[in-house]
């Protein structure tokens, strides 16, 4: 694909238009099946590496299929995840998913542990879609499309798997209640308008305006501290700008209880927030309504 072509692509996937791909139309999710799509991304985003041997040597599509036969064959049920990726796939192309629509999909070969080809249906055209062009060209559009990072499967699995348990454990030790209604309710208050209207946003296009929410909370809170003379960052500010992520680090990894840690005896960020916030509150971010 030419530098025109990909510029082309991303200004799409900004806009939320449609892409046509592999004879198939894919359409951004709206927020209206926000929960299903939430029920199905990590599906969409498993990582193969993850798996036991020999599912890890297959195409992605292939080894969920092949691991959700095996553990039928063992306990009675599959684990689900294929499954949840047909259903988002079925979202993504606004086709109506059902068990019979499962089944006139999936293709299989002699054994059914084999997965030979999907058969796709949309506007009275059927395409057949063979597991290596599923993870080559769709699995990563969808996810472009709706905000999805796919792993990198060349990840050192030891640093993968200790940062998915510190960040298991993160979740635990969590004093907030997870709840969708609430989080819509909250980026469509800091956003300006009605809960009802976020249902004709994309799924990207929400979740890039609660990162923006976040990174201009943070970079206005950590500001003010810093201000405030009441603690000095040593290597600056951990959150420089409300424009831009940091490069080192994921804001959305750092708390203030881990950069209090950090900065131990230098002042203690909570106080000088908390000093610099007293006098006046944050003004809340004047962000046109639907942008």
């Amino acid at each position: 694909m030419g530098k025109a072509m990909r510029s082309e692509k991303k200004s799409r996937i900004r806009r939320g238009e449609p892409i046509e791909a592999l004879g198939l139309t894919f359409y951004p999710i709206k927020m209206s099946q926000y929960e299903e799509f939430i029920d199905c991304r990590d599906a969409w985003c498993t990582r193969l590496s993850t798996l036991p041997m020999p599912y890890y040597s297959m195409s992605f599509l292939s080894a969920l299929w092949a691991l959700d036969v095996d553990s039928f064959e063992r306990n009675g049920k599959p684990i689900g995840l294929f499954q949840r990726v047909i259903r988002l796939l079925c979202l993504s192309l606004r086709l109506e998913y059902s068990a019979e629509l499962f089944r006139e999909m999936v293709y299989i070969g002699k054994s059914g542990r084999e997965l030979h080809h999907l058969k796709l249906q949309q506007g009275g055209s059927a395409v057949e879609v063979t597991p290596r062009e599923f993870a080559n060209h769709m699995r990563p559009l969808v996810a472009q499309q709706n905000g999805l990072k796919l792993p990198d499967e060349s990840d050192n699995p030891d640093i993968v798997q200790a940062e998915e348990m510190m960040a298991r454990d993160a979740l635990k030790k969590s004093k907030l209640d997870y709840d969708t209604d609430t989080l819509i309710a909250s980026v469509a208050y800091l956003s300006g308008v009605q809960e009802r209207e976020l249902e004709e946003w994309t799924v990207l296009q929400f979740e890039k305006r609660a990162e923006a929410i976040e990174r201009d909370k943070r970079f206005m809170l950590y500001g003010q501290a810093e201000l405030s003379g009441m603690v000095k960052f040593p290597k600056g500010n951990p959150f420089p700008s409300w424009r831009y992520d940091s490069k080192q680090q994921s804001a959305a990894l750092i708390d203030i209880n881990e950069v209090e840690q950090k900065h131990r005896g230098i002042g203690s960020v909570k106080q000088a927030i908390a000093s610099a916030t007293s006098a006046s509150s944050p003004q809340t971010p004047n962000f046109e309504k639907g942008e």
